[in-house]
């Protein structure tokens, strides 16, 4: 048996619809998947182990010792070997390799190596961190590489004149930025059209979001098909999908969204 201390719960479940369903009509007190949900699972499985692999074997004096030293050792042995690969096929079947038994239910889980990229999203400032992340040291998920300038340019994206990407950034396909516009360590998705005069910093902007001329976006997060009128002000914000900023709208630390 292995006791680590070095991983992160990513907070990513996946469920067999019916066993979902099943555990929660069961225990429809259960609130919280990693709380509730996942300890009862695998308790489940463990105990459904040493029912299939361990006999009754109280001794005859009514004894009970016997019997539960030897669930001790069973559940050691379950537990010892359930990190091998093959750990679920061989206790697919019954006790001593007998024909195919019902589970109850089956856990397993996925550890990613140190090579791979896993981060944990949930809030706003680690959608942006990982965003940042794709743009800098984990940019291999982009499936792009960096241009001279050290950042991601999609080749069908149009720039305008006097307009800079600085590095870490990211542009993404078919999107459009007019003249004298200026981006810094942000990420802007497909199909943007951006008009003059625009800056945007430290910022994430979605696919299908139109911005007006002369406007300014410092730490904040814009989704799908938003509309930034002329001289809009965003400082710190989150911009909910479709939301309208009327002209020269200014905005700091707000949430904002289409009502």
């Amino acid at each position: 048996m292995e006791i680590r201390a070095d991983l992160m719960d990513a907070h990513m479940y996946t469920f067999k619809r019916s066993v979902l369903q099943e555990v929660l009509h069961e225990k429809d007190k259960f609130q919280s998947l990693k709380q509730d949900i996942l300890p009862y699972l695998i308790r489940s499985q463990l105990k459904s182990e040493l029912s299939l692999n361990v006999a009754p074997q109280t001794e005859e004096n009514g004894n009970e010792k016997v019997t539960f030293q030897n669930n001790q050792a069973m559940i050691s042995q379950i537990l010892t070997h359930a990190s091998a690969q093959s750990f679920h096929e061989v206790h697919s079947l019954g006790h001593n390799g007998t024909a195919p038994v019902q589970r109850s239910h089956k856990c397993c889980v996925y550890i990613a190596s140190s090579s791979k990229y896993c981060a944990r999203l949930d809030s706003i400032q680690a959608f942006s961190d990982i965003n940042r992340d794709v743009i800098g040291e984990a940019n291999y998920l982009s499936g792009y590489s960096f241009s001279a300038h050290n950042n991601i340019i999609h080749p069908s994206a149009q720039l305008g004149s006097k307009t800079t990407v600085g590095p870490h950034c990211m542009l993404g396909e078919g999107s459009q930025m007019g003249d004298k516009c200026s981006v810094k360590r942000s990420v802007i998705g497909r199909h943007c059209r951006i008009g003059s005069n625009v800056k945007v910093v430290n910022s994430v902007i979605m696919n299908h979001v139109t911005i007006g001329d002369g406007c300014s976006i410092q730490g904040s997060v814009i989704c799908n098909n938003v509309q930034l009128q002329e001289r809009v002000a965003l400082k710190d914000c989150q911009v909910g999908a479709a939301f309208v900023a009327t002209t020269g709208c200014e905005y700091k630390g707000e949430l904002l969204a289409r009502k």
